[in-house]
This record gives structure tokens, sequence and C-alpha cells, in this order.
């Protein structure tokens, strides 16, 4: 999607200062608000985003009363499952694989690469005792912690809900990685897809509405920044 909404936009920008008229130039809602905001509508926000699981909404004990850090040091090449008490936890690997969570049946409630040389650094979930964590075989090791809750204003890759990790209110959100994707959420609404953009040149942001009880994630990148508009 990255791709194409850029190529579309380059397109937009070639035929303007070719001096072609309005009427010749290929636009639509979808474009427009990617162009204004990074925000990403219709076929292409669907085929990132997919069907939004439950799991993605699960409710744990902030307070960590039975979470426990776990360690799995050799990860088999076959791929290693995870068994966590309920929690919110933070997960590391090294070098570099895919984290799944997975519902009671076994299907993907997330998916994230996570590790020291691709994709995010670590992954923040809520985890419930119907659920499973799955590290595949890209790993020599996975490190599980127990996560701290307290309002930020930096989320890693995750998910995060306004109100408990990060206080509801108008932000621009930026990144300082390659790029990333932010996903506002909620029940029974379509979700928002916002895409970033960082680096030293070409860096994007984009103005969001943070409202209580919102559920937020961040995905293939360390750090979204959300600064309080003016």
């Amino acid at each position: 999607m990255k791709t194409t909404m850029r190529n579309v936009l380059l397109v937009l920008l070639i035929s303007l200062s070719a001096g072609c008229q309005t009427k010749s130039v290929p636009s639509s809602e979808s474009v427009v608000r990617y162009a204004e905001n990074q925000e990403i509508t219709g076929k292409e926000k669907q085929e990132l985003i997919g069907s939004v699981h439950p799991g993605l909404f699960t409710e744990v004990d902030r307070a960590n009363s039975e979470a426990r850090e776990t360690a799995v040091p050799v990860v088999p090449k076959t791929g290693e499952t995870i068994t966590l008490p309920p929690g919110r936890y933070m997960i590391a690997g090294n070098p570099t694989g895919n984290i799944y969570v997975l519902d009671k049946d076994g299907k993907q409630i997330l998916r994230e690469i996570v590790g020291d040389y691709a994709g995010a650094h670590t992954l923040t979930v809520s985890v419930d005792e119907s659920m499973t964590v799955r590290a595949d075989g890209g790993y020599d090791s996975v490190s599980v912690f127990p996560a701290e809750t307290e309002p930020r204003n930096t989320l890693s890759a995750g998910v995060w809900k306004v109100g408990t990790d990060i206080d509801p209110g108008v932000y621009t959100i930026s990144t300082d990685e390659l790029y990333g994707y932010l996903q506002i959420l909620e029940r029974g609404k379509d979700p928002i897809l916002y895409e970033l953009i960082g680096g030293t040149s070409g860096k994007t942001e984009s103005r969001v509405e943070l409202r209580e009880g919102q559920w937020l994630r961040v995905t293939k990148t360390s750090t979204v920044v959300f600064n309080p508009a003016d």
C-alpha cells in the first residue's frame, strides 16, 4: 500500500507540473486523505488490516499480579509455543523472527516481526488464559517480561488502550524509524489506519484524535511519538 499510494501521488504531481487540466487528473477521496494526513482508506486498508480479531481488545489485570518472566534460551527450528499466565507482557527476541499471538482455537490474533535486526525491537500485548504466544524458528532466544502500565506519549509495537496507556486528546504523530503504521480500533466500528514515514527526508506527520476507550495498534515500527497538538 505504501508504494502504491505514494506512486499515485507522484503521478498527480507530475501531471500537475506538466500543465494538465484538473478534469484529466485522477483523484479520489482516498488519495486526498492520504495526501493530507497519511490516512489509508478503502481496499488498501482492508488488505493491510484484514479482519480485526476480538482478541485485540483483551483486558487483563494491569497490576500484573499473575504475570511471570519467561525465557526460551534455545528456540528450535520448528518454533516454540509459549503459554503465559494472564497479564501484560513485553516480548523480545534475538536475532529476528515472527511473534504470533493466538486464540484458544489457534487462530491468529496478531503477528509482528520482532528482533534486533529487523521489525520492531519489542512487542507489548495483553494475554489472557485462553491465549498462547508462538515464536517461529528465526530466533535463537526469546524473552518475555511483565510490562508496566503508565500513561506515555511514545508507544512501541503492540496494542494499547486510550485512557490507560495514553491520555485522550489530539496529537501529531510521527516515527523516527523507516516506516510503520498506527491503527485506531473500536469495537463494532471500522478501523482507522495511518502510515508513518520516518528518516531524515520525507518524514511525515499525521493529526489524530484519541478518545477514551479506543485501542491503538502500533505495527512494523519500534516507536510512534505522540505530540499534543496546538
